[in-house]
């Protein structure tokens, strides 16, 4: 005869695995002012654009470091493209 358990089962609690969270909390931010920056493909941009980007998001954290701008840019892109679909 199998046992029943009353008790209510609880998901784990999982640890932090992100490293900077710092960058996670300006992230969708930094989505919204570079969006209409980059458009709806920004693979498609030259330099130029994500020169642009990367000065803008300079402008707005100025206390961040060029390689976390840099990456905040990356994962905006990956964002914009991961929801379009394009890759």
């Amino acid at each position: 005869m199998p046992v029943q358990r009353t008790e209510p089962r609880v998901a784990p609690v999982r640890a932090e695995r992100r490293n900077n969270l710092r960058l996670r909390k300006r992230f969708d931010e930094a989505r919204r002012l570079l969006e209409p920056l980059l458009g709806h493909d920004p693979l498609q941009n030259n330099g130029t654009a994500l020169y642009r980007a990367l000065h803008k998001l300079q402008d707005a954290f100025p206390e961040l470091k060029p390689m976390e701008l840099e990456a905040l840019v990356a994962s905006v892109v990956r964002a914009i493209t991961s929801r379009s679909g394009k890759k």
